[in-house]
């Protein structure tokens, strides 16, 4: 189902069209249904400094290596920064939780583990109350919130949006005719950051360019040069074709591919049968940093895990506009 509405989203072809058609009485009564509800907002005020770094299209837009750059660059500040965010692919449902390095990927969610290893991070199922907490702790100068673009409920004192540069906006149409969880132009009139990543091949920065908006490209580093071998690749995040090419794009020889949905949680069955496949063509596998922290401990030894960092030009520039 997952690969079906990516085609429809994101490929110029007659059939897309027509299904993006067909689905589009669906989405008039989603975006009615999402700008009926934010009236409804209070749009509470913290006495917090609140960064949220989101998206408009659903996934694969790298939101997580924008955000995990940030925290970096941030703390050169001397700033005490901390990650909220819903732990998306957890069984927690805590109304707050504070994540532990030592937390597993059922409880917290792979992104979680990530933000953990660098910043205090706290997941929830209420943003509000878990701001509060958060202040009440005094232990946060800075608080970046994952995702949450969307929630009208609290005020946010910046809002950084990231873009794929190569999928772009898809087909401009909102849920479930196309990726958009909004409206481009309000959405974009609500942010003051755009981070695209990748090169613009839609000229996003030249039809949206507002007073209100500075863009940023950012570039993909790979953090290890692993040693050259031919790779069986696979992931399951929102973009797993982004993940391929980024592979092959640094002189990685991919042979094979298997693509999974986003955030997938892989058995014991699914790494044997990986496992098997790789041995059986002479082939290493790989996958992307958030796919390996969903990886039982024992099959990691077995898996190269893709490390990459965000290269943001002017970052310093992004930066103190930030948290000013």
């Amino acid at each position: 189902m997952e690969k079906f509405f990516l085609k429809i989203w994101y490929q110029e072809v007659y059939y897309a069209n027509l299904a993006s058609l067909f689905f589009f009485p669906l989405s008039c009564i989603y975006i009615s249904l999402f700008y009926l509800r934010a009236l409804f907002y209070k749009n509470k005020k913290f006495n917090i400094p609140i960064i949220c770094i989101g998206n408009i299209n659903i996934g694969g837009t790298g939101k997580t290596s924008t955000l995990l750059t940030l925290i970096e660059e941030i703390k050169k500040k001397d700033k005490r920064v901390s990650v909220l965010l819903r732990g998306y692919g957890s069984k927690n449902k805590s109304i707050f939780y504070k994540v532990s390095k030592s937390d597993t990927f059922n409880k917290v969610g792979d992104e979680a583990l990530l933000y953990a290893n660098c910043v205090p991070t706290y997941i929830t199922t209420n943003r509000n109350f878990a701001i509060e907490r958060i202040i009440n702790e005094k232990q946060t100068d800075i608080l970046l919130l994952d995702d949450g673009f969307q929630d009208r409920s609290f005020h946010k004192d910046k809002s950084l949006l990231t873009v794929n540069g190569k999928r772009g906006f898809g087909n401009k149409m909102c849920l479930p005719a196309g990726p958009l969880r909004e409206l481009i132009r309000p959405a974009l009139k609500s942010a003051q950051f755009v981070v695209i990543i990748g090169d613009d091949l839609h000229h996003i920065t030249k039809k949206y360019d507002y007073d209100n908006l500075e863009f940023y490209n950012a570039n993909i580093k790979a953090v290890d040069v692993l040693d050259k071998k031919r790779y069986f690749a696979f992931s399951g995040i929102g973009n797993n074709d982004g993940f391929f090419d980024t592979l092959m794009n640094k002189g990685y020889d991919v042979k094979k591919k298997k693509s999974f949905p986003d955030h997938y949680q892989f058995t014991r069955k699914d790494l044997e049968s990986l496992l098997d496949k790789a041995k059986i063509e002479n082939l290493s596998l790989i996958t992307t940093e958030k796919d390996y922290v969903r990886i039982p401990e024992d099959y990691r030894k077995n898996i190269d895990c893709f490390k990459i960092k965000l290269e943001i030009p002017n970052v310093e520039k992004l930066i103190r506009k930030l948290i000013n």
